[in-house]
């Protein structure tokens, strides 16, 4: 997915399109050509100085973007489809939030059949990707019983702002909603964090536990060394592509970590032909403006993921949760 492989993105500003609007003026071509190739006198310097000025004062005062041209525009998009969630979704509900003085948006979809129902809260990997870019997963998870919550970072989708602020803080936000919501069992909260998203997670993980402690934590792509997977004092799964430079660092040391500070103990599952984001590459490479590679995920590493979720949904618990 786009974040995690590090495809640019831009947004065209007023004074860079004012300078485009500039270049591309007739009058202001046939100056440039003028000075560059008739001798010119220092007053006809100044003459035609003063002619580029007036140009770019005029086109600099005209509304050139709107307040949806101001969104991050990708120059290289991911297809992202809608989800198949027709006969296994209940109930797709549009959530609406606020994180600082930015209106966020996000959807809650439960599975069939009576609730209240366990909860998997998706925390996004890098980059500014919408709700959909977890299509693939809420669909997966809905076939298990699982509601699921996925938002639009800001800037993206139907929430306010410009992507690339305060991620952490989003997420944070998105996360005291979602528990919130009719229909979810508070005491069987689940977060699953891909790439960027570990980190988010672990750096405001007491956050998280003042909301709402969740039963388990799946680390997808996990990015946490083993200073930092211990600040997650809760049942973890971590599942990391075979093809990571750093496997051993981000998979087994973190683990083994873990295991050695909490009690309530950690897993690892390596996918084997997979890139960072776990879908498989063993039959070529992802091409991301495809529709189809939503098909492609890790078929091993989301079965492993979801039989986790049901051991620790299977805990009885007791007292409160």
């Amino acid at each position: 997915m786009s974040g995690d492989r590090n495809i640019g993105y831009t947004r065209r500003s007023p004074p860079a399109q004012a300078r485009l609007d500039l270049m591309s003026n007739p009058l202001t071509s046939v100056l440039i050509r003028c000075i560059r190739v008739v001798p010119c006198s220092l007053s006809a310097l100044r003459l035609a100085s003063g002619w580029m000025l007036l140009v770019l004062l005029l086109t600099s005062c005209v509304p050139l973007v709107t307040d949806r041209a101001a969104q991050p525009m990708p120059l290289l998009a991911d297809a992202l489809p809608t989800p198949r969630l027709e006969g296994i979704a209940a109930e797709r509900r549009e959530v609406r939030f606020v994180s600082g003085d930015v209106e966020l948006a996000g959807e809650l979809d439960l599975p069939m059949g009576s609730g209240p129902h366990p909860l998997v809260f998706i925390i996004h990997h890098s980059g500014p990707v919408p709700r959909d870019a977890y299509g693939y997963l809420a669909e997966i998870l809905l076939r298990a019983g699982y509601a699921v919550f996925r938002f639009d970072k800001r800037g993206t989708g139907a929430s306010g702002g410009v992507y690339g602020c305060c991620e952490r803080d989003d997420a944070l936000a998105a996360y005291r909603v979602a528990v919130a919501q009719a229909g979810i069992d508070q005491c069987r909260i689940f977060i699953v964090a891909q790439s960027i998203g570990t980190q988010h997670l672990a750096a405001q993980y007491q956050a998280y536990v003042q909301v709402q402690r969740p039963r388990g934590v799946a680390l997808l792509s996990n990015l946490l060394r083993a200073d930092d997977i211990v600040r997650i004092d809760t049942p973890l799964m971590v599942i990391v592509a075979d093809s990571e430079p750093e496997l051993n660092a981000i998979g087994p040391e973190a683990v083994a970590a873990h295991n050695a500070r909490h009690t309530a103990g950690s897993t690892l599952y390596i996918a084997n032909g997979a890139e960072h984001t776990l879908f498989d590459i063993r039959n070529g490479p992802i091409n991301w403006t495809d529709p189809a590679w939503v098909d492609r995920y890790h078929r091993g590493a989301m079965r492993a993921l979801v039989q986790q979720l049901d051991a620790w949904d299977a805990v009885h618990l007791s007292g409160p949760c």
